[in-house]
């Protein structure tokens, strides 16, 4: 395993798609941190850290930037993967398939991971003395709450890159991948932004006593949706808003569980001739 390991590693520093992304994630860091700077020079900006950091996970509630640069970068690695033969020399060599299949998805979550994490370090480490000068505080929050949401947003990450392998696999080519991976992450947030909006909309029918059909259980169908989609995840994390953080993390398990076990069925019935 960790032969795969080295050499997955490799041939991802050695993928342009992999600086690329790197680079989207710098320019989206500098985005995050001019905006923090020039609310400070202007006096304006009333946010403390947690807003900061969690900005690594989605844009204004609603726009998941970090899940737009990651979504091609595994779908073009993993293609090449299986269009480049590279799979089949590793089976040649006596790897079995769930040890390809396993290592490919432990490289995809640590990319992911590291990218986020990056992006935490440079945005808090840049925006803390700012943060400290407009708000008088660093964290209008405690640590530990912080760190839950930072922990569940990673775990939901990693669920992220499990799905995006095993539609790389499915898919086999670079392109076709890359593809479907952005349309999945477009429609999560079209799916999230609708979730939302009836949210907000269910429980303020329900908070001025106007409640309307089966509000209630509706009203606990989109949160469970919005809890179950990482993308839902990332986006109330970056709100900041998360009446059910307790429950984020089994979900998330849950989907790793469920798409590594397909995407080991699906891999280990193809033929790699």
């Amino acid at each position: 395993m960790m032969n795969l390991l080295s050499a997955n590693f490799y041939r991802l520093r050695k993928s342009a798609a992999f600086w690329l992304a790197l680079a989207a994630t710098l320019a989206y860091t500098g985005l995050i941190v001019l905006v923090c700077w020039d609310h400070y020079a202007g006096g304006t900006g009333s946010y403390t850290l947690e807003a900061i950091l969690t900005a690594g996970f989605g844009l204004m509630g609603y726009l998941c930037v970090p899940s737009l640069i990651l979504a091609p970068l595994l779908a073009v690695y993993l293609g090449a993967e299986h269009s480049e033969h590279t799979i089949r020399n590793k089976l040649i060599t006596g790897h079995t398939k769930t040890s390809v299949y396993l290592a490919e998805l432990t490289v995809c979550v640590l990319t992911a991971l590291a990218l986020d994490i990056l992006f935490m370090l440079l945005a808090g480490s840049l925006c803390a003395w700012p943060v400290l000068q407009m708000s008088g505080v660093l964290l209008r929050v405690p640590v530990r709450q912080l760190l839950a949401w930072l922990a569940v947003a990673l775990l939901a990450r990693a669920a992220y890159a499990s799905v995006i392998k095993l539609m790389a696999t499915a898919l086999n080519r670079k392109t076709s991948a890359s593809i479907a991976a952005l349309l999945l992450v477009m429609a999560a947030m079209v799916i999230c932004r609708t979730g939302f909006g009836m949210i907000h909309s269910l429980e303020y029918a329900l908070a001025i006593g106007r409640p309307t059909a089966y509000g209630e259980s509706r009203l606990a169908f989109w949160h469970l949706l919005m809890d179950i989609l990482p993308t839902g995840q990332y986006l109330q994390v970056s709100r900041l808003d998360t009446p059910n953080l307790w429950r984020m993390p089994l979900f998330s398990l849950i989907v790793i569980a469920v798409s590594t076990g397909i995407g080991l069925t699906v891999f280990r019935r193809k033929d790699l001739r």
